[in-house]
This record gives structure tokens, sequence and C-alpha cells, in this order.
């Protein structure tokens, strides 16, 4: 009988061990998690003009922050010259409450040269176009452009509830992609859509 309570024993305290371990890796694990997102913003460009880089994009915000999304940006043309590009960009979002929260986006972003190519289509039915080096100068015709993008928000303007959490001047590190369908098969004035994602890590 004794004997039987050691051996129940022994394999409690096993089952106790098993049990400390997983949940100290499952900790670590957790421990090692980046920041996590202040908000995700899917817009559609609605007006660009190639001359000036200038244009208008709206769409939603999801996340720390929810609602309807305006963008008034500039795009241009890097030092480095194309494919580099460099934004300054407005981003204004009014939530269901009707609070409101402006960022000032800058950044710099990089089209893809050359997009990747489609063997079974024919060259005028290429979902990211064919053209080797896309918009060669603001002004030239675009054959699909875009890429990805990266650098800060910053606030600069808040209401209501977020006047008190985002205290101006505070930036926020954040990613995304641009990009416009090709022409042909759409028209030049098919304008794309842009993906954002804010990471909530301020500086």
């Amino acid at each position: 009988m004794l004997a039987k309570r050691i051996v129940v024993g022994a394999g409690l305290v096993g089952v106790m061990a098993l049990v400390i371990a997983l949940i100290g890796a499952i900790s670590n694990v957790k421990g090692q998690d980046g920041p996590g997102l202040l908000l995700m913003q899917q817009d559609k460009v609605i007006r660009f003009n190639t001359v000036t880089g200038e244009g208008i994009q709206v769409g939603t915000a999801t996340g720390k922050i929810s609602g309807v999304s305006i963008v008034n940006f500039i795009f241009s043309e890097a030092a480095s010259g194309l494919p580099d590009i460099t934004f300054d960009n407005r981003v204004g979002i009014t939530d269901l409450d009707g609070d409101q929260i402006i960022f000032h986006n800058t950044g710099i972003g990089k089209f893809v040269v050359p997009p990747l190519i489609d063997e079974t289509a024919v060259l005028t039915n290429q979902v990211f176009g064919a053209t080797p080096l896309p918009c060669p100068g603001f002004g030239g015709s675009c054959s699909g452009v875009g890429g990805p993008l990266e650098g800060t928000y910053e606030v600069v303007a808040t209401s209501g509830k977020y006047e008190a959490p985002y205290p101006i001047g505070t930036k926020y590190p954040y990613k995304g992609i641009a990009y416009n369908p090709s022409s042909p098969p759409g028209d030049p004035n098919d304008f794309g859509a842009v993906y954002v994602e804010v990471v909530d890590a301020p500086f």
C-alpha cells in the first residue's frame, strides 16, 4: 500500500512539474511578444495628381482607434531617384462618437520594380502591370505602380476621448502598402488601395 502511494505521489509530482514547465514556456513566449497594433487602416485612393503627387484616400480604421479615415497625401520622388519615394500626409480619423484624431504621417517607400509578371497572361492583362519602371517621373504614364511604405504617425490634434491618452507630439511606427491597378486593362484614372498597420509603441 505504501509503495502504491509512493508511485501515485511520484506520478502527481511529475504531472505538476510538467504543468509548471508548460506554464513557464507559455510565459516565455508571451514575454517575447512585441507590442500590439494601435490601428489598422484600409483606404481607397479617390484622387491622385501624377504631376504634383498630391491626392486623397478614404476608408476605415479599426483597432484601439476606429472609425472613418481620410488622408490628404503627397508623394515625391526621393533624392536618390525612382523607384524610391517620400511622402508627407495628414491622416484624420473620426469615430462613432464624433471624436477625432489627426496624425502627421511621414516616411519613405519604394515601388516594386520590376513587378511580378504572370507568364500565363498577355502583357495587357498583367495584375501588377508590365512597365519595367512604373511612373518614370511623376506625370509619366503608369502601368500599375505601388510598393511598401514605412514611417511614423505623429499625433498633431485630438478631441474627446483621444485628448488624454494621445498627447500631441507622440509618434508611432507604421508600415503600409499602396498599389494602383494596371492600365491596361484598367484606365489610368482607376486608382488603387492602401493598407496600413500602426504599431502601439509610442516614442
